[in-house]
């Protein structure tokens, strides 16, 4: 299995020192509304840089002129898998319409699951947001995702869910990583960012239209879930941050009395960046009052630690360990890296390798467009 692994870092590398010059274009509606180039935002597409993450956190907005531009593209990604579990497919296509827009103050974005492996198409995200420039505030009410320090659906750096964010805890079903249906405030105080959330349902499924996991339960909010979000510099290069989340679930098993499970999520998060060296390490630990609606209580706990190396801006190596305690442990190592193969379309090879277990090889090429004719 190392032989297998080695030769596709080599084979990645081999085609890095062709094609690792070829800039980011990515998808093309902010660049062309704004004249700028993709690689203002991205690194290695759909990967957003320092600039992309302010960009975005000022409701896709600059103090530029605008200029006219498709309002939708597409992102279009393949996967591959070595050894696909029974049932799936060794080759998965997928893709989502990325949209957006403005009136006014109001700016409305949408990501559309246009159905992967067998599963159906539909909202991922949709909202309406608007930024205060003088209180450097954003708004967002809709279907949006809590700001984690890693998106999990829009811009994953690699195909496998990061540590925690995809746990669910006995008969709560509910991970950090679906959207939620609510409200978001997010306000910039000098260099911290605070978010402040409140929701009231959730997405189930998955980013590209993937069949949802079925649990065997029902679940709602029985209570709005409220989350508090935080990232401050320390340092140069140094970043810190602390995420709590809290709310109610109601649960209906099959064939059983509905039930009401009060759970809480708190993380605590650190990020260096040193040259070409990006490190970034989070820590989740979870509390359930009654995962099983017999007043059973379940502690939780989950993280990642993630060393990037990138060459150039445009590609990147990483390492990431994954351990989640609920209640049993599981822990992972994943080998991965990408580049772009053309200015449109990035390459993603991964190892996945469970401590104890069987690897998994996978490989995703992600194309966005249409491409820009003057970029």
């Amino acid at each position: 299995m190392r032989s297998k692994l080695f030769l596709a870092f080599a084979t990645m590398l081999a085609a890095y020192m062709l094609l690792a010059t070829q800039p980011a274009w990515a998808i093309p509606i902010f660049a062309q509304r704004y004249h700028l180039q993709c690689s203002a935002c991205h690194s290695v597409l759909p990967e957003l840089n320092a600039f992309g993450l302010k960009f975005r956190g000022q409701g896709y907005r600059l103090p530029l002129p605008k200029h006219g531009t498709t309002i939708a593209a597409i992102r279009y990604q393949m996967e591959y898998e070595r050894d696909p579990v029974a049932g799936s497919r060794r080759f998965s296509p997928g893709g989502i319409v990325l949209a957006n827009a403005d009136v006014g103050t109001i700016s409305a974005f949408l990501h559309y699951s246009l159905g992967a492996g067998g599963g159906p198409g539909g909202v991922f995200l949709g909202y309406l947001d608007t930024y205060n420039a003088h209180t450097r505030s954003l708004y967002r009410a809709g279907l949006f995702e809590l700001p984690l320090a890693q998106s999990p659906g829009q811009r994953l750096d690699d195909l496998a869910p990061y540590g925690y964010y995809g746990a669910h805890v006995g008969l709560n079903d509910l991970p950090l990583s679906s959207p939620r249906w609510g409200i978001q405030a997010e306000r910039t105080v000098g260099a911290t960012r605070l978010d402040l959330t409140a929701a009231l349902g959730e997405y189930k499924g998955a980013a590209y239209g993937g069949k949802p996991v079925a649990t065997g339960v029902i679940s709602s909010a029985a209570s709005p879930e409220i989350g508090v979000f935080a990232d401050a510099p320390i340092g140069n290069g140094i970043d810190i941050g602390a995420e709590d989340v809290a709310g109610t679930r109601r649960i209906v098993p099959t064939g059983r009395p509905a039930f009401e499970d009060g759970y809480n999520r708190l993380g605590l998060l650190g990020h260096v960046r040193v040259k070409r060296f990006d490190f970034q390490a989070e820590q989740w630990w979870g509390r359930d009052a009654n995962v099983d609606g017999f007043g059973t209580f379940q502690s939780s706990s989950g993280g990642y630690a993630r060393l990037k190396f990138y060459p150039t801006p445009h590609v990147y190596l990483g390492i990431r360990y994954d351990a989640v305690e609920n209640p049993f442990l599981t822990r992972d190592v994943v080998y991965y890296g990408a580049f772009h193969v053309t200015p449109h379309a990035r390459l993603l090879i991964q190892q996945v390798q469970p401590i104890g277990g069987k690897g998994e090889l996978g490989a995703a090429l992600t194309v966005g467009f249409p491409w820009p004719a003057n970029l």
